[in-house]
């Protein structure tokens, strides 16, 4: 696996426990050229490898912020970088200094100029603006010139990627083994694991987390299925003396929905009618939501929620509660935000049969 660049600021930026996760199954994870340099020099004992001028100097702590590799891309779909991230700007510094372009000092003082401006705005034109505000026309004279030559000039990342690219195509044939005593899997890692767990069945891409959820809520038979899972995942014994409400409530194992055993046990009663109803009610989630504005399923009432609890389950709205720990939520209230998801699909198709 080669990480180059990625998206960050408004979306989530690759995880550390992503990567730690793909190196404890045995797989080999290069680093470069911008948040894969940053991520490589950061998980280093973990055995993520780093390649590269820009991955050296975050490992050597010459850089740290994440906004040395920044830029500020195109908004259409291809997403061609319309700034200058500091790594370039730096490196392009040291090449015109060698060349008796710009001085040491005054390089290092633009640099500085540079650095203090937000990274979407670093683009070439402010680059040649704050040149020759503060005296160096020559540079930006001769940058603008090299670049017209060749538009690649001075770009660091791009090289870096180039070689990490190479360096991954030289190791394809080398095994890759796990590093020794890495420990990855924690409470919130296993919620993350669980929320991207996805399955292809009958040709249909479908959330583990979906199917497992409409099983909960759906199948009468659940609750026992739910108690069989609490006596193989966290060793209840049958015979324990407790009785099955307060063993519900109390005891809940870390259900790891990425664990082929476990999703089977769960989904031992699913019918091909439950995966189309999940992938139905899902489509007309998103469907929904892009033809009415406002709309997402998380915005139901919760009261229109327990009412489908309430009748799907055939109990009183006062006894929820307990199914609900039954059936191995945490709770009505996590079961009534569970269900949210399958509301509006649910009301459509009782609406249908009437």
């Amino acid at each position: 696996m080669v990480i180059i660049d990625g998206l960050y600021h408004h979306t989530p930026a690759v995880r550390h426990k992503e990567i730690i996760w793909a190196l404890g199954r045995g797989v080999r994870v290069v680093g470069a050229a911008s948040i894969g340099a940053l991520r490589a020099a950061e998980l280093a004992s973990c055995g993520m490898v780093g390649v590269g001028e820009i991955y050296d100097a975050y490992a050597a702590g010459t850089i740290e912020g994440d906004d040395e590799v920044a830029v500020g891309q195109s908004a259409d779909a291809d997403l061609r970088s319309v700034t200058w991230p500091l790594v370039n700007l730096s490196h392009v510094l040291e090449l015109a200094v060698a060349a008796g372009v710009i001085g040491a000092p005054a390089a290092a003082k633009l640099l500085g100029e540079l650095r203090g401006v937000y990274y979407p705005h670093r683009s070439l034109t402010a680059v040649s603006v704050i040149s020759r505000k503060h005296g160096a026309v020559e540079f930006a004279g001769w940058l603008t010139s090299r670049l017209a030559e060749d538009p690649y000039f001075g770009d660091l990342k791009r090289a870096d990627a180039l070689r990490a690219l190479k360096t991954a195509l030289s190791l394809a044939d080398t095994p890759a083994e796990p590093p020794p005593v890495l420990e990855w899997r924690t409470r919130h890692f296993r919620q993350w694991a669980n929320m991207f767990a996805v399955q292809t069945v009958d040709g249909v891409h479908l959330a583990t987390s979906h199917r497992v959820t409409y099983q909960q809520i759906f199948d009468r038979h659940f609750p026992r299925l739910w108690w069989d899972h609490l006596g193989t995942a966290a060793g209840i014994p049958g015979a324990s003396g407790l009785p099955r409400p307060l063993v519900c409530a109390v005891i809940r194992p870390e259900t790891d929905l990425t664990d082929q055993n476990t999703v089977a046990r769960l989904l031992a009663h699913e019918t091909p009618a439950d995966r189309a109803a999940v992938a139905r009610y899902i489509a007309l989630n998103e469907t929904t939501t892009r033809s009415h504005r406002g709309f997402f399923p998380d915005a139901i009432k919760n009261s229109v929620a327990r009412r489908l609890l309430a009748s799907v389950w055939s109990t009183e709205a006062d006894a929820l509660e307990e199914e609900s720990w039954a059936r191995g939520f945490q709770g009505a209230r996590d079961a009534v935000d569970a269900a949210k998801v399958f509301v509006l699909g649910f009301l459509r198709d009782q609406e249908a049969r009437q």
